[in-house]
């Protein structure tokens, strides 16, 4: 019995996080657009950076910026649209959006990141077929003398 309750809670741990309700499926190779509502009164909104990353595998990430190159926002409109490129790679997985970084123009920054400065944002990337998205394994280091 103990046996079978160990092994039940063992099944939890390495289920992935259910979701109750996705904000959006992305395909790999596709973009999400996240609009991030931002200000500052002095000097102006510079530069933003989203970033957004695997639950599974951090070093499977993407970002995106904006800038005034990319356009302003409307007279008296806060937020500002960001496209995040989804690796093409990725397998299907649940990603979160991990990190923003708002700059303004007198280069003061301030990086905000998911479940310390806003909510924790889920969304859902289904993988292509027949794309390799397995990295290779490290099987081992040896140090010695030069």
């Amino acid at each position: 019995m103990a046996a079978r309750r160990a092994h039940e809670a063992e099944q939890l741990l390495n289920e992935e996080p259910p979701l109750a309700e996705p904000l959006v499926n992305v395909s790999a190779g596709e973009s999400l657009l996240v609009r991030v509502a931002a200000v500052d009164h002095k000097s102006g909104v510079a530069e933003i950076v989203a970033s957004c990353r695997s639950r599974e595998n951090h070093e499977l990430c993407g970002s995106g910026t904006w800038s005034p190159r990319c356009g302003r926002p409307r007279q008296g409109e806060i937020y500002y649209s960001i496209v995040i490129p989804i690796p093409r790679r990725s397998p299907t997985a649940v990603w979160e959006m991990h990190a923003i970084t708002l700059c303004d123009a007198e280069g003061n920054r301030r990086t905000y990141h998911a479940g310390i400065d806003f909510e924790e944002m889920l969304f859902r990337v289904d993988g292509v077929e027949g794309i390799d998205c397995t990295p290779p394994r490290l099987l081992g280091v040896r140090f010695g003398r030069a």
